[in-house]
């Protein structure tokens, strides 16, 4: 029975030092256009199995409200199975319905070298993250103003280079509370703008070791969509 209970408490030690604490996380988030609201917004990560091995799964939601989807409605999910070794993507499908626009997508990352989807094979420079899990990568680092990061961002047809800059430390009101943030900035690396319809991106993380994503901005053709954390969920 003591060596039992040795064991049990030598495994629960290092699945609490291996396992990133936002697992088992859902960040809820109001989105808005600056003056008006549009919806909500969702950010969760679990534990999964891809192929008979352990992974990580995040899952994106974003809605418009009732009002706004008589104008113009959204309804996206995007799942992202993630590897427990550096956050790198493994599996994604993006389910996106914007208005008329809808886009039905589901692509497998094979090693380091191949992207393979049912349009297309892309080659692969290297690891390639989802955009958002590059900001659970984030959450893991210790930040500095001033540090700069790199990363490769899986797209449906091609990837991109991007890098992403810690360019200071500010205080932000949300409805969760009130934090000081590191602010990071993405940009990409061929001068071109990171997101379509000239969009940019700017993420707000908490200043404390849970470095949670406060505020997100992104640029979008219709203005500035804004997702302020209101809730936490376990």
């Amino acid at each position: 029975m003591k060596y039992r209970i040795i064991v049990i408490s030598i495994l629960s030690g290092i699945l609490s030092s291996t396992t990133p604490e936002f697992i088992g996380e859902v960040l809820h988030y109001s989105a808005g256009f600056r003056i008006f609201p549009a919806g909500n917004a969702t950010l969760s990560m679990s534990s999964d199995y891809l192929d008979d091995e352990m992974v990580y799964l995040l899952t994106t939601t974003v809605s418009t409200n009732s009002f706004l989807s008589n104008f113009y409605k959204v309804r996206d999910v995007v799942q992202s199975w993630l590897s427990t070794d550096n956050l790198s993507l493994k599996r994604i499908i993006k389910t996106i319905r914007e208005g008329r626009y809808q886009l039905d997508h589901e692509a497998r990352i094979l090693g380091d070298s191949l992207a393979i989807s049912v349009q297309s094979s892309i080659k692969l420079s290297g690891k390639v993250y989802d955009p958002v899990a590059y900001v659970y990568f984030l959450r893991m680092q210790t930040l500095l103003v001033g540090n700069r990061y790199h990363f490769y961002s899986y797209g449906e047809t091609s990837m991109k280079e991007v890098f992403v800059n810690v360019t200071g430390i500010e205080t932000i009101k949300v409805p969760a509370g009130t934090f000081r943030c590191f602010k990071i900035e993405p940009v990409s690396g061929d001068n071109k703008p990171l997101l379509k319809n000239n969009g940019a991106m700017r993420v707000w993380l908490s200043e404390d070791k849970l470095h949670l994503p406060i505020k997100i901005e992104q640029n979008t053709n219709i203005g500035t969509m804004v997702m302020r954390l209101k809730a936490i969920t376990h």
